[in-house]
């Protein structure tokens, strides 16, 4: 299933290289240099992983608290999660979506993943650029 997604939405996007299945059913799909998302196949459904970025040395306890309370309910990361990579030293966003999927809603999740994804970027970078929490 997600191999035909991937294609069809390459094909939609006029991507040229689309990603393939590795044996554990991931692929790394390709958006443009700065947004690759880890799509893995799940039985039934499919989840999502990004790199955010580097997790910052400074003020991580405001950044913290920010971030809890975007996963709070999943209100400010669509249901997604932001969380850290095993060696905590990425912010990663990450979205399970475990049931039957139609290439429509696919579609519109990885939009929404990526869109999510961009705005935690650029959240993050002002964030460390702030003087205080706001």
């Amino acid at each position: 299933m997600l191999q035909e997604f991937v294609q069809r939405m390459c094909s939609d996007l006029g991507i040229d290289d689309v990603p393939k299945m590795s044996p554990k059913k991931t692929a790394l799909f390709i958006l443009n240099p700065e947004v690759h998302v880890q799509l893995t196949e799940l039985d039934p459904g499919v989840s999502m992983q990004a790199a955010i970025a580097p997790c910052p040395e400074k003020k991580k306890e405001d950044l913290f608290m920010l971030l809890m309370s975007a996963n709070f309910l999943g209100q400010g990361t669509a249901g997604a999660r932001i969380g850290l990579d095993r060696q905590e030293k990425l912010l990663t966003l990450s979205l399970g979506l475990p049931y039957e999927l139609e290439y429509s809603a696919f579609k519109q999740h990885v939009e929404d993943f990526v869109n999510y994804l961009m705005y935690w970027r650029e959240r993050i970078a002002k964030f460390e650029q702030e003087e205080t929490l706001i």
